[in-house]
C-alpha cells in the first residue's frame, strides 16, 4: 500500500522544553540512534529536522511542517525516521492519521525504539497504540499537574506569574519557597 519511492529518509528529533534542549543531551541521542538505524537500514539521511523543543501535544510544529512538507515534495524520500512515535506526535488519532497520509503516499514513519512493521495492519495498529499511548500520558501529566496547582493554591502559595504590584525576592523558587512582597506598582 502506498507509492513506491526511493531509498532516502528524514531524521526528525525534538524534546519538550527550552531546558531539555539547551542540556543538548536529548537531541544528540536521538540524533544519534536514528542515523544509527538509517545506516542499518541502508537508508540515506537527506534532510534532518527539529533539533528544537516543540511540545507535541499539537500538530501545529514549525519544525514538523516543514519536515511534512519537505517529505512530501521530495519523492525520493521514504522515511520518517525518529527515536520513539511520541517524538513524532502526542496527538493520538491526529497523529495516526498523519502517519497513515504519509504511508499512502508512500512514506513510513519509523521509531527506532519502538520497531514494527506497519506495512502489515497489526504494525499500523501497534503504531496507533503508540499515538494513542502518548495522548494518554499528556493527559494523565496535565491530570496531575493541575492537582498539584490547586493544592498549593490551597497552602496559600501563587503558581503563575506575579500579579502587578508584586515582587519575588526568591525568584525562580519553587511556589512553597517563593517570598513575595508589595512593591511600589
Amino acid at each position: 500500500n502506498g507509492l513506491v519511492r526511493g531509498s532516502h529518509a528524514v531524521i526528525y528529533t525534538r524534546v519538550s522544553s527550552k531546558e531539555q534542549m539547551e542540556s543538548g543531551d536529548s537531541l544528540d541521542t536521538q540524533k544519534r540512534y536514528c542515523e544509527e538505524y538509517a545506516q542499518k537500514k541502508g537508508l540515506q539521511v537527506a534532510e534532518y529536522f527539529g533539533g528544537t523543543y516543540e511540545s507535541a501535544k499539537s500538530d501545529e510544529r514549525k519544525e514538523f511542517n516543514k519536515m511534512l512538507r519537505y517529505v512530501k515534495k521530495h519523492k525520493s524520500i521514504s522515511h520518517i525516521i525518529v527515536y520513539s512515535y511520541d517524538r513524532f506526535s502526542r496527538t493520538g488519532t491526529n497523529g495516526a492519521y498523519i502517519s497513515e497520509q504519509l504511508q499512502k503516499q508512500g512514506i513510513a514513519t519509523v521509531s527506532v525504539t519502538q520497531e514494527i512493521d506497519t506495512k502489515t495492519p497489526s504494525g499500523t495498529f501497534q503504531q496507533n497504540l503508540y499515538y494513542l499511548f502518548s495522548q494518554f500520558d499528556n493527559e494523565l501529566r496535565k491530570e496531575k499537574c493541575t492537582t498539584g496547582m490547586r493544592e498549593k493554591l490551597k497552602q496559600g502559595y501563587w503558581c503563575w506569574s506575579l500579579p502587578t504590584g508584586y515582587t519575588n525576592l526568591n525568584q525562580g523558587a519553587k511556589a512553597d519557597k517563593q517570598q513575595l512582597v508589595l512593591n511600589d506598582e
